[in-house]
């Protein structure tokens, strides 16, 4: 009988399925397979850490630098809890452990409330206030001025402030300064967003320091790579026979060691951003002792020897008995 059409026949073999799925094999495939292992190994390492008890997580804080602490505190509410809440102890161990010289050069200044309430009225009193004017100056527009009924304002406290906010502006112009782009200068008399937004954020940080050691170790850490920086840049300055600080490529290992070598004082502080480009190591508070071979640091108590110059001062020029202090 002849066959009809497509119809089977009792001799065709039935038919075996041998299709596999296709392998992809692209390098946007292989980058996005490789950015998921990376962050499931992130997230594996932060639910280890999250097992961890809160004492060994700070013992393993102490050595790093602040902003690595920092950085570790916006991990998740727990470590940002635990950073915060242990920021002191945290904070002087990696000031000793790195950033003991710098310490001693930019401490901080002290509360008002940490002053005798007699001597409080006398750093406050509106005459005295309008003789610190150095802030109000045209050209003194990189440093903000404190706010004396919270900081005592003493001339040591003073100069203490104006560092802190000093090597925070000084900071912020290190990449102009590594590439030859000039410093942005403000007309006298002119008081441009930029700027106000730039002295702004330097007293947020010297505030936030004030509370927290992190913080001020945070801000040593900054000024430390500018020091850095900067030694580099005048070094390779053939044009510049000065005498510069001693640094090698080992001794920029993260800590502030090297700056116990002898070297050029540098006392005199940077009245205007122009001055940054000859600013080398500014390192103030100290003096090199030729006849012991040693550094002397000289902020240990002049807070307190200006604050009896402020009492001795008001008890011989003032005539009011109500505000004379015996």
């Amino acid at each position: 009988m002849p066959r009809h059409g497509n119809l089977p026949s009792d001799d065709d073999e039935p038919l075996e399925d041998r299709t596999a799925a296709l392998q992809l094999h692209s390098k946007r495939t292989s980058r996005q397979d490789k950015k998921q292992k990376k962050r499931d190994r992130k997230r594996d390492a932060v639910v280890n850490l999250t097992k961890l008890p809160s004492e060994l997580i700070i013992e393993c804080l102490k050595p790093l630098s602040p902003g690595d602490v920092l950085c570790f505190g916006h991990v998740n509410r727990r470590f940002r809890t635990l950073v915060d809440a242990h920021a002191t102890v945290i904070g002087d161990s990696i000031i000793s452990q790195r950033y003991s010289i710098l310490a001693q050069c930019f401490p901080l200044p002290k509360f008002l409330h940490e002053v005798e309430p007699s001597t409080r009225a006398l750093l406050l009193d509106e005459k005295r206030q309008k003789g610190l004017g150095i802030h109000g100056k045209t050209y003194y527009q990189h440093v903000p001025k404190p706010d004396p009924h919270v900081l005592c304002s003493c001339l040591t406290c003073l100069m203490l402030w104006n560092n802190l906010c000093l090597a925070l502006d000084f900071a912020h112009w290190q990449d102009s300064l590594d590439t030859g782009k000039a410093i942005a200068m403000i007309p006298r008399g002119q008081a441009p967003p930029w700027n106000e937004a730039l002295v702004r954020r330097s007293a947020q940080m010297v505030k936030a320091a004030q509370h927290s050691s992190l913080w001020h170790a945070r801000i040593l850490e900054v000024h430390l790579d500018s020091t850095v920086r900067s030694i580099r840049r005048h070094a390779k300055n053939q044009g510049n026979k000065r005498k510069h600080v001693d640094m090698t490529d080992e001794d920029a290992d993260g800590t502030d060691a090297f700056l116990c070598k002898p070297g050029p004082l540098s006392l005199e502080f940077p009245f205007h951003r122009d001055e940054y480009y000859l600013l080398e190591a500014y390192l103030p508070n100290r003096w090199w002792r030729k006849d012991v071979d040693t550094w002397i640091y000289t902020i240990a108590g002049q807070h307190e020897r200006d604050l009896d110059l402020v009492v001795r001062y008001a008890n011989r020029s003032w005539g009011d008995p109500q505000i004379r202090i015996q």
